[in-house]
């Protein structure tokens, strides 16, 4: 089994010049413990949840005047989608990390952690790592295309699809700014309402939050 098995697809950034005060706000918003520090698809390195509160708060440093390049994890320790969940366990272990990012070509494509891991070998390796417990799973995703453009003042965003769309499904916005999950229940070709929408074609979604031009739509299966 391979990391791009079981991987969460996308990743909560953040850019580097910003503060730790708004990391902290960052992840208490999409309830992570570790943000990818960089732009677009180009991660430069990670922080954690444990940086801030040890290596900011507990050394006396002011959150709001120190910007999280100070702290990130450098250099970038990631590992590929197409290796293998071994590889990715071990890089862990030897590490002293619990995530990864998963990194293709030199872009962002999301993050492994340990209890993704754990996961895939079911309840009893979970409860071997993690103790006993119900196996939380997550869903999964796949990427289906990019946002082309965006429209304020109505909330739409034009999508290029790589494959095919269904109205009603779940999907995912995932960029710099953007990541947050929604039902595709409004979508639009040529300003008429379409349950099916296909590569090629020029379509319209109402989206529930801003989205720019280059996000990845991603749709969740799990």
């Amino acid at each position: 089994m391979r990391v791009k098995d079981v991987m969460v697809y996308g990743a909560v950034m953040i850019e580097p010049t910003a503060s730790v005060a708004d990391a902290a706000a960052l992840m208490a918003q999409e309830d992570v413990g570790m943000l990818v520090v960089g732009k677009g698809d180009k991660a430069e390195g990670v922080i954690t949840d444990r940086d801030l509160l040890v290596r900011c708060v507990g050394m006396g440093e002011m959150p709001d005047s120190r910007a999280v390049s100070e702290y990130l994890s450098s250099p970038l320790i990631s590992v590929g989608p197409d290796e293998d969940l071994e590889v990715a366990s071990h890089i862990m272990r030897e590490q002293h990390v619990q995530r990864l990012p998963v990194i293709e070509n030199g872009d962002l494509r999301g993050v492994v952690s340990h209890t993704d891991i754990a996961q895939s070998f079911g309840q009893v390796m979970y409860d071997m790592m993690f103790g006993a417990g119900e196996v939380r799973r997550m869903p999964a995703a796949m990427q289906i295309g990019r946002v082309t453009h965006y429209y304020n003042h109505q909330g739409v965003a034009v999508v290029d699809l790589s494959v095919p769309l269904r109205r009603d499904e779940t999907v995912r916005f995932v960029g710099h700014t953007t990541n947050f999950k929604q039902a595709a229940d409004s979508m639009e070709i040529d300003h008429r309402p379409v349950t099916d929408a296909f590569p090629g074609d020029d379509l319209a979604i109402k989206v529930e939050s801003r989205v720019r031009s280059g996000d990845r739509l991603y749709r969740v299966t799990g």
